[in-house]
C-alpha cells in the first residue's frame, strides 16, 4: 500500500520516528522521550515509521494487553500535541493483525491520524519502514516476509533470557552490521522502490527508512539521498529524522 500525501495539504517540517521497539526489554525509548517530544513540538506531521512496538518480544503476556498499550501510547502523543498530524507506517515487529485492525478503525475516526500502510510519499520524499529490503527486490517475497511476521506469536518465556544475553553482549550490533550494511540496504530499497516507479525519474529525491538499526546520513544512490535514524535499543545510536519541505 502506497499513500500519496495530497498536494493541497502542504507541509513545512516532517518528523520520522521508527524502531522504538516498545514493550521489549531491549528498548531504550523512555530514555529518548524528551528528545522525541522536542522534535514533535516543531513538526507539522509526525510519521511513526514502523517497529514502534515489539509484539514478538513483548513483556506483556497477553496480546490484548499489548494492543491496548500500543494504542494508548499513540493516543497519548495526540493528546499532548492536538495541533500536530500523525501518520503510521507498518513494520514487521508491529504487524500483529489485531493491532493493525484496531489502528485502522481508530484512524478512520480521527482526522489528524493517518494509517499510511507500507509506503508514504510526500512530494519528493518517500518514507517506509525498510523491511522491504527483505524481499530482495521482489514484491511477492516482501509480502511473504511481512506475513510471516504477522503470523508470529509472542516468543516463549524461555527464549527471553538468551535474547537479553545477546543484547547485553552487543552481539545484535554485529548481526545488524553484517546483515544490513548501509550500501547493500540502500541498493535493496532502491530496487524495491523502482518496482513502484518511486525513483529519481519520477521526482523522488529523498528516502527515509528504518528497520536496519543503523544510522544513514544522506547516502547517495541513483541521484537520491537515503536517511535512517538507527534504533532506540540498547547499545545502538538513535536520532529522529527531520525533513524540511
Amino acid at each position: 500500500m502506497i499513500y500519496q500525501w495530497p498536494t493541497n495539504s502542504p507541509l513545512g517540517r516532517v518528523l520520522f520516528v521508527s524502531d522504538l521497539h516498545l514493550m521489549s526489554t531491549r528498548s531504550t525509548a523512555e530514555e529518548h522521550e524528551y528528545l522525541i517530544e522536542s522534535f514533535i513540538e516543531r513538526a507539522d506531521l509526525v510519521v511513526w515509521g514502523g517497529d514502534l512496538f515489539d509484539f514478538r518480544w513483548s513483556r506483556l503476556h497477553h496480546e490484548s494487553d499489548a494492543v491496548a498499550y500500543s494504542m494508548d501510547y499513540l493516543k497519548s502523543w495526540q493528546t499532548r500535541f492536538p495541533s500536530q498530524r500523525f501518520a503510521f507506517l507498518c513494520g514487521n515487529h508491529d504487524a500483529a493483525p489485531k493491532f493493525l485492525a484496531e489502528l485502522k478503525e481508530y484512524a478512520a475516526s480521527e482526522s489528524n491520524f493517518l494509517f499510511a500502510g507500507d509506503v508514504l510519499r510526500i512530494g519528493d520524499t518517500v518514507m517506509l519502514h525498510g523491511d522491504q529490503i527483505e524481499g530482495r527486490g521482489q514484491i511477492a517475497r516482501f509480502e511473504l516476509y511481512r506475513q510471516k511476521w504477522a503470523d508470529k506469536k509472542r516468543a516463549a518465556l524461555w527464549r527471553f533470557a538468551p535474547y537479553d544475553a545477546i543484547v547485553a553482549s552487543r552481539a545484535h550490533k554485529v548481526a545488524a552490521a553484517m546483515a544490513h550494511r548501509n550500501k547493500m540496504a540502500v541498493k535493496k530499497l532502491s530496487r524495491f522502490l523502482d518496482l513502484h516507479d518511486l525513483n529519481y525519474a519520477n521526482g523522488v529525491r529523498r528516502v527515509v527508512f528504518g528497520h536496519t538499526h543503523r544510522v544513514v546520513k544522506g547516502y547517495e544512490l541513483n541521484r537520491m539521498q537515503f536517511f535512517s535514524g538507527g534504533a532506540a535499543i540498547r547499545h545502538v545510536p538513535f536520532h529522529p529524522i527531520e525533513v524540511e519541505f
